[in-house]
């Protein structure tokens, strides 16, 4: 039995699910005739074996509780708005609450209907760097930088919102245990709608574990709910955790968090429970890459060809992934690439986002492996194709695409336009329809090829990579799709072999600006949202959001109507 005093707004079902029990168990132990009708302040005696930890206290002082943390004090954010946290000092953040439970999440879905995973993450970063950032803010960021794929949550994205790293750990409890003794929070996804089971595809829900410790002879973990804002307790179940309002039971997914405060400030537990066996490793850790060559443009998840197999070959060498396993898929960069490479970055200080890119090369350069200093071959887009060019699409074509486009304009691009999109595998009616839509918009029709502004607002946009004085000027937007940053610069320069950085103005030639339009194209591998119809979403991954978005639809409706 435990108590549970009653708060205004509560209702005896909400109670009861809270608790684990039923309605009438609950009405027949408190003596209540009318369910309808309880009174805030009453005292209610809850049957059975307790609850999920929300209000009821636990039989023992949670093991990974900190003296400082005693008293669960308030956290403050950037806004000076007061958060309450847990009792090891985790902020408690709702995904529901007002304040951002009606934002947009990813591409559909509101914060409050779908936002776990985030509100989840926000918790665990908040903790582990002492910095809070709530779910709006985190939101906000993900937003800006490209953090969702849909609806679903980059994991890397939002950990870097606070300059830290995310890895998908295998499910291990010695690992688990690890993170929680040093006051590191892991979010793990649980399952809860009857019929789903958990498995590969039972997670309907993430929370935030932040603690263990033991309660009546037994294995209990303490975590922090996304649905409710409040802490809960989850038993430990041979490999699994079973618990809280709707009957939790963990799914395996697990995610850790590296950088921020190596120990935030957790005391390791009084009673620890027996780990589990740790798996073996599979792989050896390399000491040296000298002899590999390694890509010079960046990658991620999608993408394919020659660099995607050097980068495999050099993870291989590195110890993070095994020859076997690259066997499997050769030069395409899936979720085991990923997984491996993020490996590699957690292990090296890179922060764990799955993205290759200079961090990370500087990382494998560092253990000996090379760059080539030409790099035409490497990264998404192969280098100017010789001769004629097979495929894209015809001068009359782009004419009615874009009625405005001259006619002298339209035979002085169409070439470049067509090399690029062949380089790109810019190849279908769709993903042509949808490139030709946003180089449409960004570029008045492929008439202008620098941006009219003078690039003055970019100016300390560390996000674009201007970090130097009279960066924003220097890297404003060129080319047809805008290539804008230092950042995007240097990147676009080292995957087609062009010198960008130091000469920027490059970017805003017909040869050269086709070519950084379809790298950025393929660096944020807008193919694949093409293929799928999801014009929103390469808007968004264009954008950063949807400015112009009427505007953009109407040009790939037209373009759709022409190619198809």
């Amino acid at each position: 039995m435990s108590t549970y005093s009653v708060r205004s707004g509560d209702t005896l079902s909400a109670i009861a699910a809270r608790f684990n029990t039923s309605v009438s168990a609950l009405a027949k132990a408190n003596h209540i005739s009318n369910p309808n009708r309880i009174m805030a302040g009453q005292k209610l005696t809850v049957p059975g074996k307790g609850g999920d930890g929300f209000d009821s206290k636990p039989t023992s002082k949670p093991a990974s509780q900190p003296a400082s943390a005693a008293a669960g004090g308030p956290v403050k954010d950037s806004t000076g708005r007061k958060y309450p946290t847990s009792k090891d000092g985790t902020p408690m953040y709702r995904q529901g609450d007002p304040a951002w439970g009606s934002r947009r999440l990813g591409t559909s879905s509101s914060l409050s209907a779908a936002g776990c995973a985030m509100t989840a993450t926000a918790m665990a970063v908040s903790k582990i760097s002492g910095k809070p950032i709530n779910p709006g803010q985190l939101d906000q960021y993900l937003d800006t930088h490209h953090g969702y794929a849909g609806n679903g949550l980059i994991w890397g994205t939002a950990a870097a919102s606070r300059n830290m790293g995310a890895s998908k750990a295998a499910w291990n409890f010695n690992t688990i245990n690890k993170q929680l003794d040093v006051g590191r929070p892991v979010v793990v996804g649980v399952d809860y709608k009857a019929g789903s089971n958990g498995g590969s595809n039972g997670t309907d829900h993430w929370i935030t574990l932040t603690g263990r410790g033991r309660e009546g002879g037994k294995n209990v973990y303490y975590a922090n709910d996304p649905a409710t804002g409040k802490q809960i307790t989850l038993r430990q179940v041979g490999n699994r955790l079973v618990g809280g309002p709707k009957n939790y039971k963990t799914t395996g997914q697990l995610v850790t968090f590296s950088g921020g405060n190596p120990k935030p400030g957790t005391a390791k537990p009084a009673t620890p429970s027996k780990p589990a066996t740790p798996s073996k490793p599979t792989t050896k850790p390399a000491t040296s890459l000298k002899g590999t060559t390694i890509p010079a443009g960046d990658l991620k998840r999608g993408a394919q060809g020659a660099a995607v197999k050097q980068l495999q070959a050099a993870l291989v060498k590195a110890g993070t992934l095994t020859q076997k396993e690259m066997n499997t898929g050769p030069g395409v960069f899936g979720p085991r690439t990923e997984s491996a490479l993020k490996e590699f970055q957690q292990k090296h200080g890179v922060p764990a986002t799955g993205y290759y890119g200079p961090k990370t090369r500087a990382a494998l350069e560092k253990m000996g492996a090379k760059t080539p200093a030409k790099t035409g071959g490497a990264g998404p887009v192969q280098g100017p194709t010789p001769g004629p060019v097979k495929g894209g699409v015809s001068l009359a074509q782009l004419k009615k695409i874009m009625p405005n486009l001259s006619d002298a304009k339209a035979r002085q691009v169409l070439p470049h336009l067509n090399k690029a999109m062949v380089e790109a595998k810019i190849n279908t009616p769709k993903r042509q329809a949808a490139f030709l839509a946003q180089l449409a918009h960004e570029s008045g029709e492929l008439r202008y090829f620098e941006e009219i502004a003078s690039g003055a607002a970019y100016e300390g946009r560390k996000d674009l990579g201007n970090t130097h004085p009279g960066d924003g000027v220097r890297y404003k937007g060129r080319g047809p799709i805008q290539l804008t940053g230092r950042a995007n610069y240097r990147a676009a320069g080292k995957a087609l072999g062009i010198d960008l950085e130091n000469n920027p103005k490059r970017a805003a030639d017909v040869d050269v600006g086709f070519r950084t339009a379809a790298w950025f194209w393929n660096s944020r591998n807008l193919n694949t949202y093409a293929d799928a119809g999801n014009f929103r979403e390469v808007t968004r991954r264009i954008n950063g959001g949807y400015n112009g978005l009427a505007s953009r639809e109407a040009y790939y409706r037209r373009a759709l109507s022409v190619l198809s």
